[in-house]
């Protein structure tokens, strides 16, 4: 077994877990919050009014807000999965490993950044019914989200980096 092989394996063994644990916990913990437990909404929360009556639309768009994020989070990974499987079956210098690089690093970009943006919203979005009114946006800044940010350009601009060269390795055995 080639060391592209067994460390692909390796990978996959790792990642599997992940491809499950991931959406649990992170649509577990929003799931509770806005529908579940209901009355979570307003206890031991500053944001939030603690007699304020959460009207159900302002629960689906806090769900949908911080759900997208997760679901670009989970196509990244399984994303990468992919590409480990074409790596596992002996597929290297492929258009297919660029393709799934680029877009891993497009959808880990995509995921971190959009966390950043619901956390700058949520806040507003939970104080909605304050009789006061809505807090204003805040920037949340989360240097694990834009770390990730960073990882998911560098993912994406090897896609491009091996893209680039498979088309160069390919016009110059046109030549030969």
């Amino acid at each position: 077994m080639n060391p592209i092989k067994r460390l692909s394996t390796i990978a996959m063994i790792c990642l599997l877990p992940m491809l499950i644990y991931y959406p649990y916990e992170a649509i577990g913990w929003q799931l509770e919050l806005s529908f579940l437990d209901w009355g979570k909404w307003t206890r031991n929360d500053n944001w939030v009014y603690p007699y304020a009556e959460i009207a159900l639309s302002t629960r689906i768009v806090f769900f949908l807000v911080w759900f997208i994020p997760t679901l670009f989070g989970f196509a990244a990974y399984s994303t990468g999965f992919s590409m480990l499987w074409l790596l596992h079956g002996g597929v290297v210098f492929d258009p297919r490993i660029a393709t799934r690089l680029r877009w891993m690093g497009l959808l880990i970009t995509a995921s971190a950044g959009l966390s950043l943006v619901a956390g700058a919203v949520s806040p507003m979005i939970r104080s909605w019914h304050n009789p006061d009114g809505p807090l204003p946006l805040r920037f949340w800044y989360d240097s694990g989200n834009i770390g990730m940010v960073f990882c998911g350009l560098g993912f994406f601009f090897l896609g491009l980096v091996m893209r680039e060269a498979i088309r160069m390795a390919r016009e110059n055995e046109e030549f030969v």
